[in-house]
């Protein structure tokens, strides 16, 4: 029973991962998500049911468009090999409980913004904006049933949300006014969604997202030729950030309290 579950789940991924691309592609180029119906984005011819299938088709038509040949970015399969590892991960860890559809929207999320931002340097507030909506109305909702939704590895209550998404969101607003054209005010909406899901933690996640985000400025400075101006997407570092938050943050902070001698 679980092996048939972890297979539709992963199924289910690739579906959703095919659905994700639709929004990477077109969501920062203000199209509609729904029509016209999948096409090539170079000659705009639609796609047959076949080239539709999540990886398969891609492989199958060896990165090409089958109507022109132009080469098709490898990052469709790879979104739709991420979103159905993110989906069997997440099952394989939480089994069919409430948290399982709440934990793999929070990661879908992040993906989907990361490349976005990737791309185009921007985290959408048509996104961005109804995911914090969405997280906001489990609060009450987990009041209701009794089940912990948010946060996610703090206490379950919509206090220690509040704080997350206060501390997350506050504390890049405040640079955002000290460093105008250091942080965007999507990289402010992002924290703020993900302290929702991590309460005080987002303190952990946000030192992770400035660690890795440095230490990949650096590399692009010294091997890339990047200078202080360049634009780097910080969206990427601080999803990252929040997946090693919700896994490590907890033994993370023991082991910071143990040698730093507060505890």
């Amino acid at each position: 029973m679980n092996l048939a579950v972890a297979v539709v789940a992963t199924i289910f991924g690739l579906i959703i991962g095919s659905f994700l691309n639709v929004v990477i592609y077109r969501i920062p180029r203000r199209e509609s998500i729904v029509l016209p119906a999948s096409h090539c984005p170079a000659c705009n011819h639609s796609l047959a049911t076949r080239d539709n299938i999540p990886v398969i088709s891609f492989l199958l038509a060896r990165g090409k468009c089958r109507y022109c040949g132009d080469r098709i970015s490898i990052q469709y399969p790879l979104v739709e090999a991420a979103s159905a590892s993110i989906m069997l991960g997440v099952f394989l860890d939480l089994g069919l409980t409430p948290k399982f559809p709440v934990v793999a929207a929070f990661f879908l999320l992040l993906m989907t913004v990361s490349v976005i931002d990737i791309q185009h340097k921007i985290i959408p507030n048509v996104i961005i904006i109804p995911a914090i909506v969405l997280a906001v109305l489990l609060l009450p909702l987990q009041e209701i049933t009794k089940t912990p939704l948010v946060p996610l590895i703090d206490q379950p209550n919509w206090i220690y949300s509040a704080a997350g998404f206060i501390i997350g969101g506050g504390f890049l607003f405040l640079l955002a006014i000290l460093w105008p054209n250091g942080m965007g005010g999507g990289d402010i909406k992002l924290a703020a969604f993900m302290g929702l899901f991590l309460g005080r933690y987002i303190a952990v996640s946000l030192f992770m997202g400035f660690l890795l985000g440095s230490i990949a400025g650096l590399v692009s400075m010294t091997f890339l030729g990047k200078n202080r101006k360049d634009l780097i997407p910080f969206g990427p570092y601080l999803a990252i950030g929040a997946v090693v938050t919700l896994y490590f943050g907890v033994p993370l902070v023991k082991w910071y309290i143990s040698i730093s001698g507060l505890g």
